[in-house]
């Protein structure tokens, strides 16, 4: 199913906005005479290429549900179906959810995207910027572009601010302001890198976060309204692997969909990290 064209649009928009600040941003450091060397520029250049590069292709569709044909019998396994004992009844798995717009039983994880009109695998967020949703598929794409993006923000605020001190300092040994004007376009190029880095560096932060406890945003935000993790304890995550093994899933999956069955009752274990257990959770 195709992403509706104002989304489209609006993604289009974004990726315009971002390469003109950024390519500006470059002219700036490059053109002014300074003590910029090759090395630097060669490095600023790998940075904004490498953060165009997966910024383009985190933008690709975040894939399709996979259709489970044999939704009898996982519906005869799920929580509710059963009216058993407790001990027979904790031994079961959770219900999966029906999308009334896409006609599907979803599988777990997945979540339907009003803004994209279908249904998202391993759902994480819908994000304006890249026009469209954040998913299993491009999960490690838009953190790599987040990784660059955040780096050359830091990066080339670090030489705009030697920039800055460099013209400083020529104005007030030869007592003359004709780089007046550098000095404000200087200063606010520096000014957008600063934003922008802080926000993707938040950014990359809380994702890695997620990565490393095997969660999305949608289920680390909004778990209580998430059927299918609501019959675990608030401590437990069903899909947290392990560090090791959650990097894996997200970053060497080779484009092929997870099938997230999540554990029975009588096979959760103690889950400990720093961010979320039994004893306490910080988020």
């Amino acid at each position: 199913m195709a992403i509706p064209l104002q989304v489209y649009n609006l993604g289009n928009q974004s990726k315009w906005f971002l390469f003109s600040t950024e390519v500006i941003g470059m002219l700036t450091l490059i053109i002014f005479e300074n003590e910029l060397t090759i090395f630097i520029v060669i490095r600023l250049l790998i940075e904004t290429f490498a953060a165009g590069y997966f910024y383009l292709q985190c933008s690709d569709s975040a894939g399709e549900p996979i259709i489970v044909q044999e939704d009898k019998e996982l519906s005869e396994l799920s929580f509710s179906s059963f009216r058993g004992d407790n001990d027979q009844f904790e031994s079961q798995i959770p219900d999966r959810n029906e999308c009334q717009e896409c006609k599907i039983i979803q599988p777990y994880r997945t979540k339907h995207c009003i803004k994209c009109q279908k249904c998202i695998p391993k759902y994480d967020h819908h994000c304006f910027w890249i026009g469209g949703c954040v998913g299993e598929l491009n999960h490690r794409m838009y953190w790599l572009f987040l990784f660059f993006q955040c780096s050359l923000c830091f990066d080339g605020l670090f030489q705009f601010n030697k920039q800055f001190v460099y013209y400083s300092t020529y104005d007030e040994e030869f007592g003359n302001d004709q780089f007046q004007y550098q000095y404000f376009f200087i200063l606010l190029i520096a000014a957008t890198s600063f934003g922008f880095g802080i926000f993707t560096g938040v950014l990359l932060l809380y994702h890695t976060m997620l990565i490393l406890t095997g969660k999305t945003t949608w289920e680390h935000t909004k778990r209580d309204k998430i059927s299918y993790l609501n019959v675990y304890p608030k401590y437990y995550h069903p899909y947290n692997y392990g560090i090791i093994e959650n990097i894996k899933l997200t970053f060497f999956h080779n484009s092929i969909q997870s099938d997230w069955i999540p554990p029975s009752k009588n096979q959760i274990k103690d889950q400990c990290n720093i961010f979320d257990n039994k004893y306490y959770s910080c988020c």
